[in-house]
């Protein structure tokens, strides 16, 4: 592990100019990709407030905006995230063919940069809680910490699943359809007191111990008790976290240095 850590400091420089050049060849062809990571997550919380405050007659207004666009803004960086890495290594094929590279190179270049517009379109977010009456307060300290935590948790799941196209494309489709089920089940629309703390007999535990089970949930509750509920963060969810990133980390590490020298030739033959 301390070689790898070696390994990326020595391409850093690679990692942040394919980055930049990717928001830049992004802004130029097409201006929308910004506009649109801004106003997916409008657009979907605007659905779901339709169903659930005007449909299912749930507590509406600010606070409902403000709980669906935390929600949806943090599982977009997310999903949009892991998706551009996951496919990081099958889309530079061809650049591997000329160049000798770390094969991680690329599914990092694909995470920082659907990062970096996160980020602005979290400060948009931010500067629009406070405009709610969600103001900054001392519990926002904690959020570089949360956000490094999901940081690490999208670059351990992206990298096994970089490895895993490029010999696999049909697990793009695998991956998607478990991103949509993911994504109603990490309370991106609603608060985890929702979900009940009794589950049935046969059930050797409580629902809230599953929902908490996934790594996503404890993460969106967090930005929501620092940014709505001015509460430290729920240290054990980003310890929860963490532990996923890194397995997954290590096994994406793994992968990636046995396929090394291995999967030009496996995947043009």
């Amino acid at each position: 592990m301390r070689h790898k850590i070696a390994d990326f400091i020595r391409y850093r420089d690679i990692v942040w100019y394919r980055t930049l050049a990717g928001l830049k060849s992004e802004a130029r062809q097409n201006f929308l990709g910004y506009v649109w990571f801004l106003l997916e997550p409008a657009i979907t919380t605007a659905i779901m407030y339709v169903v659930y405050v005007l449909i299912f007659q749930y507590g509406g207004g600010a606070n409902r905006i403000v709980l669906l666009l935390v929600g949806t803004i943090v599982w977009q960086w997310f999903e949009s995230s892991t998706m551009q890495g996951m496919m990081g290594i099958k889309s530079k094929l061809h650049i591997m063919t000329h160049f000798t590279l770390p094969k991680y190179i690329f599914p990092l270049v694909g995470i920082f940069t659907s990062t970096w517009k996160f980020l602005c379109i979290f400060c948009v977010l931010l500067v629009y809680c406070a405009i709610c009456g969600y103001t900054p307060n001392i519990h926002f300290l904690w959020l570089p910490l949360v956000l490094a935590t999901q940081l690490l948790l999208i670059i351990g799941c992206a990298l096994p699943l970089a490895v895993g196209v490029a010999y696999f494309n049909d697990l793009t489709t695998v991956v998607s359809s478990i991103f949509r089920l993911l994504m109603f089940l990490s309370g991106v629309f609603f608060t985890a007191s929702f979900v009940p703390n009794q589950s049935p007999s046969f059930v050797p535990l409580h629902a809230q111990i599953y929902f908490f089970m996934n790594p996503m949930a404890g993460l969106i509750e967090s930005y929501r008790y620092i940014i709505m509920w001015k509460q430290g963060p729920n240290f054990w969810a980003l310890f929860v976290a963490a532990d996923y990133g890194l397995a997954f980390l290590i096994i994406g590490m793994v992968m990636s240095s046995y396929v090394n020298g291995k999967i030009l030739k496996r995947v043009s033959g």
